[in-house]
């Protein structure tokens, strides 16, 4: 049997309750297959013409952020649904588990969580990936030339996507050990972007600058007491890519920012968590 085209649509939710109305209109709209992972909705359609347009009309309707959207190719649904796929987060950058057995490439980065810190997977985490790959990917706007930092690196995965996609050295900095040994065996995992990741285990304080980028996946206090620190690094027309808070904190996190002299340029959001691209002005 040869291989068929399907597409699998990942719809995140404001709470896992509301998965069961979404999931009985996704069946009616078509959806061969569909699985909840709290308040994710995975779907699997058989690819069409027009199909990515309707799914992401059909998102707007509920209220929701666009889906998550890969195609696959299988012989039929259940090897579809079976076989290993990464996760995808932007224009050319994918993720998956290091237990999948998948290989890291220039498009997919390898995670392994290790004991202390999520895979990545976390909304506030994905998030901020899809900015990072929009921004590297040239689609936000121009990024100046220099070298870019993750604070709070936890796994490193920032750090890798910006040094994967952005081919651009990284410093990577986190006061936690168990950070130190997670980046360690995720640069190890991803050849092609952990040689440009260094890792200092240290907090925002050690943080100079000049940087064309910094990342930070922080909780909106501890991102407020680094702010001024990351603010001073950047370049200007550099850009700040946080995440980290809910939504509704979005407005005061901006006018903080703005306060330092950066002007939000991109947003995203989904879960309830909100991801903000700022710039430095000139």
């Amino acid at each position: 049997m040869s291989p068929c085209a399907w597409l699998e649509a990942r719809f995140h939710l404001p709470t896992a309750q509301e998965g069961r109305a979404l999931g009985r209109r996704l069946r009616r709209e078509g959806a061969l297959r569909l699985m909840q992972q709290g308040p994710e909705i995975i779907s699997l359609w058989l690819q069409a013409d027009g199909l990515s347009g309707r799914l992401a009309d059909l998102a707007a309707e509920q209220g929701l952020d666009p889906p998550r959207m890969q195609a696959v190719e299988a012989a039929d649904t259940a090897q579809a649904w079976s076989s290993p796929r990464p996760l995808p987060l932007g224009p050319g950058l994918s993720m998956a588990p290091a237990w999948m057995g998948l290989p890291a490439s220039e498009k997919i980065l390898v995670i392994d969580p290790g004991t202390a810190f999520g895979a990545g997977d976390h909304p506030s985490t994905l998030l901020n990936l899809e900015l990072l790959a929009l921004l590297t990917a040239g689609e936000l706007g121009a990024l100046p030339p220099g070298p870019a930092a993750d604070v709070g690196a936890g796994t490193g995965v920032l750090a890798l996507a910006l040094a994967l996609k952005g081919r651009m050295p990284v410093l990577a900095l986190d006061p936690d050990p168990a950070s130190r040994r997670a980046t360690a065996r995720n640069r190890a995992l991803n050849p092609l972007a952990g040689p440009l990741v260094n890792f200092a285990l240290a907090d925002h304080r050690v943080l100079a600058g000049p940087c064309a980028l910094v990342a930070a996946n922080l909780p909106g206090p501890i991102l407020k007491l680094a702010g001024p620190t990351m603010a001073k690094a950047l370049v200007p027309g550099g850009w700040l890519v946080t995440s980290g808070f809910r939504r509704e904190a979005g407005g005061d996190i901006i006018r903080f920012f703005e306060e330092l002299g950066l002007t939000a340029q991109a947003r995203r959001s989904g879960g309830g968590w909100l991801a903000l691209g700022l710039v430095k002005n000139t």
